[in-house]
């Protein structure tokens, strides 16, 4: 019997030993699964820095944009109106235009009968 209690223990030791060798190596593997979820971390904190940044840029941009297009309406409004008027300016110009050219023709239908009468004025003083 004390034998058989020997075997028994001697068989428990080498189990024991077995499972500190598996302890062990299983050990060594989360030191190792540590080390990559510490790594992997990093690199999402680094990676997660990097979005916001990237965020932080996109909105910068994108009030850029809106400034731009809220310019580029105003400044398009602008020509808008700008043409209107040029518009309006283009037509009182040419109404004046034609205006000048019948005070021209009147001027020198006027002229002309001044000199007409100015003629007659001067022929009937000939006469006399």
């Amino acid at each position: 019997r004390l034998a058989e209690a020997e075997e028994t223990i001697e068989s428990l030791n080498q189990k024991c030993i077995a499972l500190e060798k598996t302890k062990q190596r299983l050990s060594t593997e989360v030191e190792d699964l540590q080390l990559e979820v510490d790594r992997a971390t990093s690199i999402a904190n680094s990676a997660e820095k990097k979005q916001k940044a990237f965020d932080k840029i996109i909105g910068e941009w994108k009030l850029k944009v809106d400034d731009l297009a809220a310019e580029l309406d105003a400044s398009q409004k602008e020509c808008r109106n700008y043409s209107t008027e040029l518009f309006r300016l283009k037509g009182a110009y040419e109404e004046g235009q034609e205006q000048l050219e019948a005070v021209r023709r009147e001027n020198k239908n006027l002229a002309d009968e001044v000199k007409d009468l100015l003629d007659q004025i001067g022929e009937g003083g000939r006469n006399i």
